[in-house]
């Protein structure tokens, strides 16, 4: 059994929902896909766009002093300046920077603790909210469909809402900074229920101390798959040969035959924890 509430960042809800076992290594170990000098660029810029805010924009700190931090930079000034340039036109809109939401829900019977932190806030001229995250990768930008499905992008509507009741509409934009491009979606509230309640089967099943692994596209790119992940097999001839004789003696409402490419049935796969 897990202890509840369990505490759910964005990020961790958009893996659970893709593929439950995954989440669940992510919480012995970090992923090995990290790359250390893209969180150093990205904490540089993130610290530097903070401290401008924190200065009180433009008007109180000029272009050169923004840019001191990410002199040695070139790549994080090329994402700053940019970024300096436009607060200079949005500062007036903007209603807060880098703060941190937290929201208790419950799902399915599942108590939930959801935290996050918007990297900035925008007052909208209809009287809305827009949560802007920043985003540091290369490319290529998500379709505006992908991200109305993103579970994550829920998950941050989810907590705005909460912390602004009196702001309506919410909307989510990702700011991609290296392209100075950005993608703004607005969920309806069958899209948002919807996204939301495909969290109930893998938050009970949490609870009962369980995970299922869920084999798709997802697994090509998973830091796992060779690292612990059992979808995929990684025997030796005379290993897998015992291995299908085992199988064929297991009853087959319990166990599947692995398929030649060594993806099994995700329903064959679940866990105790």
């Amino acid at each position: 059994m897990i202890k509840q509430p369990i505490p759910l960042t964005p990020i961790e809800v958009r893996v659970l929902t893709r593929c439950p076992l995954h989440y669940h290594f992510l919480q012995q170990k970090p992923s090995r896909q990290a790359n250390p000098a893209q969180e150093e660029l990205a904490k540089l810029v993130r610290e530097t766009i903070q401290d401008l805010h924190a200065a009180g924009g433009p008007a109180r700190l000029s272009l050169e002093e923004c840019l001191e931090k990410v002199a040695h930079q070139p790549k994080a000034r090329q994402m700053v300046e940019p970024y300096y340039q436009r607060l200079e036109q949005d500062w007036s809109q903007m209603m807060a920077g880098n703060e941190t939401m937290q929201l208790r829900i419950s799902i399915g019977g599942v108590s939930l603790s959801l935290q996050a932190t918007v990297d900035r806030l925008d007052k909208t001229s209809d009287g809305g909210i827009l949560a802007i995250l920043f985003r540091m990768e290369d490319g290529p930008l998500p379709l505006e469909e992908e991200l109305r499905q993103d579970r994550a992008m829920t998950i941050y509507h989810a907590l705005v809402a909460a912390t602004y009741p009196l702001k309506r509409p919410v909307r989510i934009q990702e700011w991609w900074l290296t392209l100075d491009q950005r993608v703004t979606i607005e969920l309806s509230e069958e899209e948002f229920r919807g996204n939301l309640s495909d969290l109930r089967e893998p938050v009970q099943a949490l609870a009962r101390g369980e995970v299922m692994a869920r084999p798709g596209l997802h697994c090509d790119t998973c830091p796992f798959k060779y690292h612990g992940c059992p979808v995929y097999t990684h025997e030796t001839d005379a290993e897998a040969e015992a291995s299908q004789d085992e199988a064929s003696q297991a009853k087959a409402e319990d166990f599947a035959s692995a398929a030649a490419d060594g993806k099994i049935s995700p329903r064959t796969w679940i866990f105790k924890i």
